[in-house]
């Protein structure tokens, strides 16, 4: 089933190639299908205009029959020939014109490349117009700029969370032992002293996720680590979630070993990510489900749930921090916003990606694809 979706994929984004390079709202399009009808035109005037002229001329001469027909066949050698040069004119032009614009393929191709890493990339445009070349150094430079402002964000951020969880430590212990200590308290006061301790045990959680994901994204080189059978290890994963969280999770695991080399530890806290955002977001008489496959070289891992689903508009947004497709549940659900962004984070750096797929009211399914050892068909 996986390896249909994946073909059904692989046909569309092909279909989607080809609909790019026959695309005729692009300049590539235009300005050759201007080029070839200003030169058919150009074509067939000519070959108008030059048989009005040798019958005006065969009609203003005396010839007898064999010049006249020996004018004929040259005056047709010049026309087949004028119009050999027209057509290798028309060439040169197009050739010419589609070597120019290729640069901007090149510069869309490394547009993306760069954004997606938010880091600045060299890019030989030679030879390209001088206006193509400055766009594409302010774009570095703007790169540059972002990427600065996010370093010095992600480097806040870690400082900010070293900083207050000290204290917050010092402040939460105090509580717990003041509720320990609280048979003189009445009930006004045991309840409000609860819930500081709830706000401190949130606030303890959400500065731990922020030293995660400031963590997982200071790392720059890839994650590597020992070979690990994938089959075994989400048995493991499961198991001890069900001990801990009483749910109902099945597994639909690949009847061959899927091997992949990553480390244990951040692999584990990517799919207990997956699964706790699963739990938070589904009702309790639901199953979890995970799927285990391999296609060709990619182990993909999918979490299903049957809870209330993501809009296509929320679906690219939900790997934000902080961000929350029904902020009126943060509470309820106990969650920080931080976890779906650490796992990410975290896949893109064990050289894997998190995509999700939902729909409003059947549920969401996060997948997470990750370079398998070995080749499968």
């Amino acid at each position: 089933m996986i390896s249909m979706r994946r073909l059904s994929r692989a046909s569309k984004t092909g279909l989607r190639r080809r609909r790019n390079h026959l695309d005729a709202n692009s300049l590539h399009f235009r300005l050759i299908l201007s080029i070839i009808v200003v030169f058919a035109i150009a074509a067939v005037s000519f070959i108008i205009l030059s048989r009005q002229e040798v019958q005006t001329l065969l009609s203003m001469s005396s010839f007898d029959g064999a010049t006249t027909l020996k004018f004929l066949t040259m005056s047709s050698q010049l026309i087949t020939l004028s119009l050999m040069v027209i057509g290798a004119l028309l060439i040169s032009t197009i050739t010419l014109i589609w070597r120019s614009l290729s640069t901007l393929r090149h510069l869309n191709k490394w547009v993306t490349s760069s954004t997606n890493s938010m880091n600045s990339y060299p890019l030989n445009l030679y030879p390209a117009p001088s206006e193509i070349k400055v766009l594409a150094q302010r774009r570095n430079e703007i790169l540059t700029q972002l990427a600065s402002v996010k370093e010095q964000q992600r480097q806040f951020t870690n400082a900010v969370a070293h900083e207050l969880r000290s204290p917050l430590s010092l402040v939460y212990g105090y509580l717990q032992r003041s509720q320990k200590q609280s048979k003189t308290l009445t009930e006004a006061q045991k309840e409000t002293l609860g819930m500081a301790i709830a706000e401190a045990e949130r606030m303890t959680m959400i500065l731990q996720d922020l030293i995660d994901l400031a963590r997982a994204e200071s790392i720059d080189v890839p994650i590597s680590g020992e070979v690990i059978i994938l089959n075994d290890f989400i048995r493991d994963i499961v198991s001890m979630t069900k001990k801990f969280e009483h749910r109902q999770i099945e597994t639909e695991l690949s009847a061959v070993r899927i091997r992949a080399q990553t480390n244990r530890d951040y692999l584990m806290q990517v799919l207990d990510h997956l699964i706790s955002n699963a739990i938070k977001h589904s009702d309790l008489n639901t199953t979890i489900v995970i799927m285990l496959n391999q296609v060709r070289d990619a182990a993909i891992i999918q979490v299903r749930d049957h809870g209330s689903g993501i809009s296509s508009s929320q679906q690219e947004l939900v790997f934000e921090p902080f961000y929350r497709t029904d902020p009126s549940r943060a509470r309820s659900t106990g969650g920080t916003g931080l976890g779906l962004a650490i796992a990410k984070t975290i896949a893109e750096r064990m050289g894997g990606t998190i995509t999700v797929d939902s729909h409003p009211g059947e549920g969401s399914t996060f997948t997470l694809i990750l370079p398998a050892i070995g080749t499968r068909s």
